[in-house]
């Protein structure tokens, strides 16, 4: 296939788990256990059918099903899991990918090389297939939560601009990262930069992504969240500045800034965004943000670069950056005003179990 059309394929998977990701948050409560078991299998079954989709239109129906069932799959259970201990649950997570992520570039290619490419993209089905199988176990041990309890319509109330505020952060931060990471291996070949320190950089920026997952997965953060984001922020932004000197070294040092900065805020704001509230519908959104991040930072980025160049990739890139560090410091700025609302919800509190006795 033409490389061209490798841009439509990806689109086309990332459109399908952003609109399973909106279905979910918005539907999620409504949607039956066996619906997310269903949707793991139909994962299961596109995937295995990836490489023998021959027509295109079929290979693009095929990569938005399997798009669209593992966007309702990760925001049903980062809302889950990001019950009680946020934080850890989206380190935990981002941890897992980058881990994953570099055992398969490692791993995929030399499948590829014995046994053909064919069966290099079938092995790929054990992600959905593991999906199928967690949610299985999940189902069989453990109780889903489709209804808020009353405790959390009260708290919504109060915590809806601080919570609003950090879920819109984490979606631009989201976006700045996708604009920047989808172009800096077209930037660096244009400033002469060979495929191979692209790709030691990509690996070297997957484990340190990874150790920064681990190290940003307690509840409690050391760094003022606007602060952390203003450094992730400027971290974001030297791959452009990498690829303009054209030196190899600076583009690794670079991409890997990226991935300490991008995951180092993403956990962090993901994390308060989703304990700024207790109530699920709003968790969803959170999770939900990740998938809308990354469709909307590249289409975001390619206009901005097809109309002004590579200036225009930079500034739509600082004003996302500045906007989400602003709604940081609003959010923080909120927290941190005296407030007698806990007062107000114990004596509520109060009030519904007596009304419930």
């Amino acid at each position: 296939m033409a490389p061209e059309f490798h841009g439509w394929i990806v689109s086309a998977t990332q459109s399908g788990m952003a609109i399973g990701s909106l279905l979910t948050w918005r539907w999620g409560t409504h949607i039956p256990r066996a619906g997310f078991t269903l949707a793991a299998g139909f994962a299961v079954i596109a995937a295995l059918a990836t490489p023998h989709a021959t027509p295109f239109a079929a290979l693009l129906a095929v990569r938005a099903i399997y798009g669209a069932a593992m966007g309702m799959l990760y925001t049903q259970a980062m809302s889950n899991a990001a019950t009680n201990r946020p934080h850890g649950a989206y380190g935990a997570v981002f941890l897992c990918q980058l881990m994953l992520s570099t055992g398969i570039a490692v791993g995929l290619p030399a499948i590829a090389s014995v046994f053909g490419p064919a069966m290099a993209l079938t092995t790929l089905a054990a992600a959905p297939l593991g999906a199928l199988m967690l949610v299985v176990f999940s189902e069989s041990t453990a109780q889903y939560q489709h209804h808020a309890e009353p405790a959390d319509l009260l708290e919504r109330e109060e915590t809806t601009f601080r919570a609003w505020a950090t879920a819109g952060a984490t979606l631009l931060f989201i976006c700045s990262t996708m604009m920047v990471w989808t172009f800096s291996g077209a930037l660096a070949v244009e400033a002469g930069i060979s495929e191979a320190v692209i790709g030691q950089a990509v690996a070297l920026g997957s484990l340190a992504g990874a150790g920064t997952a681990f190290l940003v997965m307690r509840e409690r953060s050391i760094v003022p969240p606007p602060i952390t984001g203003l450094l992730a922020g400027l971290s974001l932004l030297t791959p452009i500045a990498a690829t303009h000197s054209g030196g190899a070294t600076a583009f690794i040092a670079a991409i890997v800034l990226l991935n300490i900065g991008s995951t180092a805020i993403i956990v962090r704001s993901s994390g308060l965004a989703s304990a700024a509230s207790r109530d699920s519908l709003f968790r969803r959104f959170v999770a939900c943000t990740h998938a809308l991040g990354m469709i909307m930072g590249p289409l975001t980025g390619s206009l901005a670069s097809g109309i002004f160049g590579r200036t225009g990739l930079l500034a739509a890139a600082v004003l996302a950056i500045a906007a989400a560090c602003l709604m940081l410091l609003f959010a923080e700025a909120g927290s941190l005003k005296p407030r007698l609302w806990p007062i107000r919800r114990e004596a509520r509190d109060g009030f519904l179990i007596n009304a419930q006795f």
